[in-house]
């Protein structure tokens, strides 16, 4: 048993490391998103909003690749928002009870209670990782369509002035 509670010792710091990494991942990219709205913005503002004047077929297009764009990377700051802070990192019981009980039980009750205490807060931690993961994978899917709109803006961008 001591074994069995060693190996699962080891795979719940791995797990906390993987929680964190996640963590990281989903602050590094709603910073990254943060940056790419705020260029959005910029923009948008370029010459007293010449993206919003619908005056030809071309400007039409560039407005609505520039309003997917911003539809699509807002979802994505969205999701990168609810994926940092979905849930709390699941810790190991560590209340006065649990402690009281250990005290008081013999050596067989204490190994299959802390094995026990491990199998639980696994669980919960790659249930915790599994939630941050969905979102996280959605907005990096919805930042991909909100570069292919930007791409195509820059393009349409260059035709209009081209033929300009």
């Amino acid at each position: 048993m001591e074994e069995t509670i060693s190996y699962l010792q080891s795979r719940f710091k791995d797990e906390q490391s993987r929680f964190d990494h996640f963590e990281n991942k989903c602050a590094k990219f709603l910073t990254a998103v943060s940056i790419v709205i705020a260029a959005l913005g910029a923009l948008a503002s370029v010459k007293n909003g010449v993206l919003f004047q619908l005056s030809s077929p071309i400007t039409v297009m560039i407005f609505c690749s520039f309003a997917a764009a911003a539809f699509c990377i807002g979802c994505s700051w969205a999701h990168a928002f609810s994926a940092l802070r979905i849930s709390d990192c699941p810790a190991l019981p560590s209340s006065r009870g649990t402690a009281e009980y250990l005290k008081n039980a013999d050596a067989d009750k204490q190994q299959l209670h802390i094995y026990n205490c491990y199998i639980d807060t696994l669980e919960k931690l790659k249930a915790a990782i599994d939630e941050k993961s969905k979102p996280l994978d959605l907005a990096y899917s919805e930042l991909v369509y909100g570069a292919g709109f930007i791409a195509l803006l820059a393009v349409l961008i260059t035709l209009r002035e081209l033929s300009a």
